[in-house]
């Protein structure tokens, strides 16, 4: 996430230096880095002028935190069997004592983690006590079957994925069969066993529209995919949590660290910022989907309402140098796959009334809702067409199963499926409201220069145009006056996208059409005034 805070003057020019000095990545000799160990302390230095680094950027995410629902909590735990896919992690290693002291009776994990049940057999629990360990991979179908059949849970969170965005873009195939179709066979599980109450750890991520990251699409589909089987399950309650980077748990602090300790550090830039909350809050966030699982909206989420501002990872990298008393190099990676995040400003809400929140998108965020004690917000998925789902997920499935396909085509299905369910959320939403993320996000004034930020965003833009479409060919009477001027806006900025031509030569007829259903709305002579005005 970039946020235009403009560094000191000096500190601008250091970093300028840094860049300039290993423009490729890493560091090419042995005088190259130690010119940057000087750079990086006097780096230091001017921060600390500034009156920067003397306390962690992280040092406030660490008091955040979720207020508990202990009595719910302990009401639906209490005896309970509770299975935990991937529970060796950091996040099911601080839940488990939580649940256990709730009343949990028994715990099992199933995970692929190297010391994951290790010197059992395969399928066999390993572990201590009320606690037993099954190393089975969530994508064997049989695998997991069994152990559900073995365990008998009443209660599962499924927080096992390919969750760092960087890895899940080096191994496509198996990130897509892990988050989306190994959360489908857990799901399959959890209906074919009885179990009551299914919790699923989520991404904020999810927030986008479209994308075409691997970590980002994997998880919006099992995330739809949970949703969808929420909504119609009689039996299993299924509900969503979305979680932002859990400060113990982060790959920038651990990269970071790593780099101390090899004496040179690697940033993607100096204007590199993300959200984090902490594993109190993220365990109290899982506790409080099951304790109120009765109350929320089969398709509802919740997340952490303080998460705080976004932390610089600059500053972040700078604050451990300093602390660790090492000589250690900086220098600039650039923005891999995966982290190079662009937002559509459409996502976000420009009511002026509507709060904000980094995880919800402006078609969810209008809904939103809160806890009793105010630490959590929640708020909807929007509705979508579960055959709509079901197809994108058969044509992703088909491509994962070529085995002579390449993987950008594998990649390719994936962006094609989020699209898809991207379409088929527009073509469900309100009319009005999506006019305004159209709106927000392509007007002449936000579509950049020669609309070129149109053009960075086209996917979404037709996506949302042609569900705009869709419904206006259904309307029957005229559009309201507020409405049609923002979409006249909006088919300005399509007429200048050479690949949004079609909508927009459709937006501009059927605005034509609206504005004579309008003016024949309208007394005789107020039809005539107008029209005059806009001869």
């Amino acid at each position: 996430m970039d946020i235009d805070q403009p560094l000191p003057a000096s500190a601008d020019h250091l970093i300028r230096q840094i860049a300039a000095l290993a423009p490729a990545g890493l560091p090419a000799s042995p005088t190259v880095v130690e010119q940057l160990r000087v750079i990086t302390q006097q780096l230091i230095d001017t921060f600390k002028a500034d009156g920067k680094l003397d306390h962690s950027p992280m040092a406030l995410a660490m008091n955040r935190t979720v207020d508990l629902h202990r009595e719910a909590a302990q009401m639906r735990l209490k005896g309970a069997r509770v299975l935990i896919t991937g529970g060796a992690g950091c996040v099911g290693s601080a839940l488990i004592p939580l649940l256990l002291e709730l009343g949990a009776r028994d715990i099992v994990i199933v995970d692929i983690a190297e010391d994951a049940g290790s010197g059992a057999a395969p399928g066999e629990p390993a572990g201590a006590g009320n606690t037993a360990v099954f190393r089975v991979d969530i994508r064997d179908v049989e695998g997991l079957d069994a152990v559900f059949s073995r365990v008998r849970p009443q209660v599962v969170f499924h927080l096992a994925s390919i969750r760092e965005p960087g890895r899940a873009e080096a191994v496509v195939r198996e990130a897509i069969e892990t988050n989306v179709f190994g959360t489908r066979n857990v799901i399959q599980a959890c209906l074919r066993h009885g179990v009551e109450d299914a919790i699923y750890s989520s991404t904020g991520k999810c927030f986008a529209y479209v994308t075409d990251h691997v970590y980002t699409g994997s998880k919006k589909l099992a995330e739809a995919q949970w949703v969808a089987a929420a909504r119609r399950s009689p039996s299993t309650r299924f509900r969503c949590t979305r979680f932002t980077h859990v400060l113990e748990n982060g790959v920038v602090t651990h990269d970071i660290m790593s780099g101390i300790a090899s004496g040179l550090v690697g940033l993607h830039g100096p204007d590199r910022y993300f959200n984090i909350q902490n594993l109190r809050q993220a365990t109290h966030l899982l506790v409080n989907a099951l304790a109120l699982a009765r109350q929320t909206p089969a398709d509802g989420f919740w997340s952490a309402v303080d998460l705080g501002w976004p932390v610089n990872t600059l500053e972040l990298a700078l604050y451990n140098i300093q602390r660790s008393g090492q000589p250690v190099a900086l220098y600039f990676l650039g923005v891999p796959k995966g982290y190079d995040e662009a937002f559509f400003r459409g996502q976000f809400c420009w009511d002026g009334e509507t709060p904000y929140h980094p995880l919800l998108n402006a078609l969810e965020a209008h809904a939103s809702f809160e806890d009793s004690s105010g630490t959590m917000v929640g708020a909807r998925v929007q509705p979508f067409s579960e055959a709509a789902l079901a197809a994108e997920l058969d044509r992703l499935e088909s491509a994962l199963s070529d085995a002579m396909g390449d993987v950008g085509d594998v990649k390719n299905a994936l962006i094609e499926a989020v699209a898809g369910l991207a379409g088929a959320i527009f073509g469900a939403a309100d009319m009005e409201r999506l006019i305004d993320v159209l709106w927000w996000g392509s007007a002449p004034v936000c579509a950049g220069a020669n609309a070129s930020e149109a053009r960075r965003f086209k996917l979404v833009i037709r996506l949302l145009t042609d569900a705009v479409l869709a419904g206006l060919a259904h309307l029957h009477g005229a559009l309201p006056a507020q409405s049609r001027k923002k979409l006249l806006d909006v088919a300005q900025t399509l007429a200048q996208v050479d690949s949004l031509s079609v909508q927009a030569h459709k937006l501009s007829a059927l605005l034509a059409k609206q504005g004579q259903l309008r003016l024949m709305s309208l007394p005789r002579d107020m039809a005539i005034q107008t029209e005059a005005q806009h001869s």
